[in-house]
């Protein structure tokens, strides 16, 4: 066995290196669908951290009467807290209020208005933010309760509704993309390889008919083959892996400014585990299965 493993890569390694051309032009292909494959995994990643921005910036404020003691407010804002679908709830004084719209709008008109009115015109109100978009509603329903109904002045979560739906309707829309896009770009890779080993596999068709002639098994014959795909697709992976780490390490500050905060490099040392499991994954699943499946017509014959 050992001196059948070690002929047989033996014979593929030559192969690798004697068909200069099409080995050059099989590890470019696989090459290319591997960095898309990467690409797209990067892809993904920047749409769950924007997602997530979104998200953070996505409340119910709801604001109280001005004669709701700020005791009254603090009780209903621990009431919320134990809901499961509340992730956070910030208390807003009038006070705090105003001093945020003064900050905000120092110099300009709503200034002047503001110093007409010689008082304070916001009220008090929460903030909430829950675990997920989708749990902005039930918050809702639970603040429409008869016992804060004479409380709360508004309840200001409609635009909020038309944000979540937007975001749930993107990012679905992104992940469907990203999956067709995948799967397309995977196909296209899997038929460019094949062919490209087929042209390898049909220079040496004499030898693979003599081989059979002398009683060489199929396993004999199609070993080399596949040796030789799989240091094809071995090889795309390892540069594409070189590669991306130059360029992250080289552009990562354009890169985040260009991709609005997503940290390409942070996102990458966080999994990069991930990223040498899937270049492997694509880069010798394409040489082995193109290999195989291009080998094997010689072999039926």
């Amino acid at each position: 066995m050992i001196n059948f493993l070690r002929k047989t890569f033996k014979n593929g390694w030559d192969n690798f290196w004697r068909q200069g051309f099409l080995t050059f032009a099989t590890s470019l292909v696989i090459f290319i669908a591997v960095i898309l494959g990467t690409a797209l995994f990067f892809f993904q990643g920047g749409v769950a951290y924007l997602s997530q921005q979104l998200e953070d910036k996505i409340d119910i404020s709801v604001t109280f009467k001005a004669n709701v003691e700020r005791n009254t407010i603090l009780e209903i804002k621990d009431s919320l807290l134990t809901l499961n679908q509340v992730k956070k709830v910030d208390y807003i004084s009038s006070e705090d209020a105003y001093d945020a719209f003064v900050t905000v709008h120092e110099g300009d008109q709503y200034m002047e208005a503001l110093s007409l009115l010689g008082t304070n015109p916001f009220l008090p109100s929460l903030r909430i933010q829950t675990k997920e978009a989708s749990q902005y509603k039930e918050v809702s329903e639970y603040l429409a309760k008869d016992e804060y109904k004479e409380l709360i002045s508004e309840v200001n979560d409609y635009k909020r509704g038309v944000m979540i739906e937007k975001l749930t309707d993107l990012t679905r829309s992104v992940q469907v993309l990203g999956l067709f896009l995948t799967i397309s770009l995977s196909l296209i890779a899997v038929i460019i390889t094949f062919n490209t080993l087929r042209l390898s596999i049909y220079s040496q068709k004499e030898e693979i008919e003599i081989m059979r002639l002398v009683g060489a098994k199929n396993s004999f014959i199609r070993g080399p083959f596949l040796v030789q795909g799989g240091l094809c697709g071995f090889f795309a992976s390892i540069i594409s892996f070189m590669l991306l780490t130059i360029v992250l390490f080289a552009l990562n500050g354009l890169m985040t400014t260009l991709f609005m905060g997503f940290d390409c490099l942070a996102f990458f040392k966080a999994n990069i585990v991930d990223v040498i499991f899937l270049e492997l994954l694509i880069g010798l699943g394409l040489g082995l299965l193109s290999s195989y499946f291009a080998v094997r017509k010689y072999l039926r014959d």
